[in-house]
């Protein structure tokens, strides 16, 4: 059986696949942009840890005979694409923000 390998998504443009599925209620404009970004990197995260999850899945389904090596090879290469893009986002973003603490007033 060939599981379909769904498409990496950047959760600044797209809901992750399980917040897309069910309509959620808009969100209250707080007027935080701190709180928006926080809410958006957690997003991003855990579409990240989605991939993952499916990449695994799909490692066990192949070790069980129910899964084409080529499908395997494609999650495989998305999660780590999306693993190094997370990494390299935070490392830039916790650099920005001890340049901001850092700067004389």
């Amino acid at each position: 059986m060939k599981l379909p390998i769904q498409p990496i998504t950047l959760a600044q443009v797209e809901a992750p696949a399980a917040a897309a599925a069910a309509p959620a209620a808009p969100a209250a404009d707080t007027g935080n942009i701190f709180d928006e970004m926080l809410g958006r990197a957690v997003d991003a995260l855990n579409s990240v840890s989605e991939i993952e999850m499916n990449a695994n899945k799909l490692i066990d389904d192949y070790m069980n005979g129910k899964a084409e090596l080529s499908d395997v090879m494609l999650a495989t290469s998305k999660m780590s694409i999306a693993v190094q893009l997370a990494v390299t986002t935070i490392t830039t973003a916790v650099s920005t923000f001890k340049e901001i603490t850092q700067m004389a007033i």
